[in-house]
């Protein structure tokens, strides 16, 4: 990561700046390799089997990039991984198309709770160069009203705070359950 990137990183977080950072994030680069697609219709549908490969594609350059800069070794481990999460016999998941080409993508599991049906988003993820133009926004509306007309009462997620995809999911009606914590034990 360039020094000036975690220069100006910290200089917003202590100089209370960092509702703008992240806003900046999404106009940042804005140029002909941003599509306006918030009009444009997108295709929007269940997953299926055949769209492992696209979908470990698209995530290995998602997270591999600003704000995760996770470090997938190869294809075939976040192939490895997505194929994990379908086996799961409760997984469902949604993708967004536009143009033959994958740019959005929910993965989860539903499960019964003593609230109600829930469904786990385990995976989120919009095409870099595709974000901040409202493709997540159509992909979470889909992914809600395809769970409604099953009954289900909540989605529920893991995301890094202070970062785009906080910012994100709290546009979209997510919150943070002040009465629970991540918790983690390193072996």
């Amino acid at each position: 990561m360039p020094i000036k990137t975690v220069k100006d990183h910290f200089h917003d977080h202590f100089s209370g700046n960092l509702i703008s950072r992240h806003l900046n994030y999404y106009f940042l680069n804005s140029n002909e390799n941003k599509s306006e697609l918030i009009d444009q219709e997108l295709e929007l549908r269940t997953f299926n089997i055949g769209d492992i490969d696209k979908c470990a594609k698209l995530f290995k350059e998602v997270f591999s990039d600003y704000p995760w800069y996770d470090n997938w070794i190869s294809f075939n481990q976040v192939r490895n991984y997505l194929i994990e999460l379908i086996e799961n016999p409760v997984f469902e998941g949604f993708l967004a198309y536009d143009d033959k080409e994958i740019v959005a993508v929910c993965l989860g599991h539903k499960r019964s709770w003593w609230m109600g049906k829930e469904f786990c988003i385990d995976e989120f993820y919009v095409a870099n160069k595709m974000q901040g133009n409202g493709i997540g926004t159509k992909l979470m509306d889909y992914v809600k009203d395809s769970l409604i007309k099953e009954d289900y009462t909540r989605l529920v997620l893991l995301t890094n705070k202070e970062i785009p995809a906080e910012e994100f999911y709290i546009k979209n009606g997510f919150y943070t359950n002040q009465d629970r914590i991540n918790m983690i034990n390193e072996l």
